[in-house]
């Protein structure tokens, strides 16, 4: 089987797998899975040869059109990841100020007399 065909496969096995979209729930194995797919096609792409026949041609034209759909896919997931992140930080923090309120008192708006 020759590395465009396979490079295909795994495309299509990457698309399938992002355009379900993100999960609400058990996000850790999604994202194991579509690293593997990323490292597998790194790989193949590595092997690709320097010149195409025509159907390997015409399937990564395929390839191509796949890609352009994936690829916004995969930066709104990121952007999606990266927000629900710094929300959790932010509780987090909102958490700990509730449990020890005044572990984090700062000087703005006090008042120190100083006598000469």
């Amino acid at each position: 089987m020759s590395a465009v065909k396979i490079l295909l496969e795994v495309t299509k096995n990457m698309f399938d797998h992002v355009s379900g979209g993100l999960p609400k729930e058990e996000r850790e194995p999604y994202i194991e899975r579509l690293n593997e797919l990323l490292e597998q096609r790194q790989v193949i792409m590595d092997k690709l040869p320097p010149a195409y026949s025509k159907e390997e041609q015409r399937m990564g034209q395929m390839i191509v059109k796949m890609n352009e759909t994936i690829e916004p896919l995969l930066v709104r997931q990121f952007e999606e990841i990266k927000h629900n992140l710094s929300m959790m930080k932010k509780k987090k923090e909102k958490n700990v100020q509730y449990a020890n309120p005044y572990q984090t008192l700062s000087a703005d708006g006090m008042y120190f007399d100083k006598k000469n």
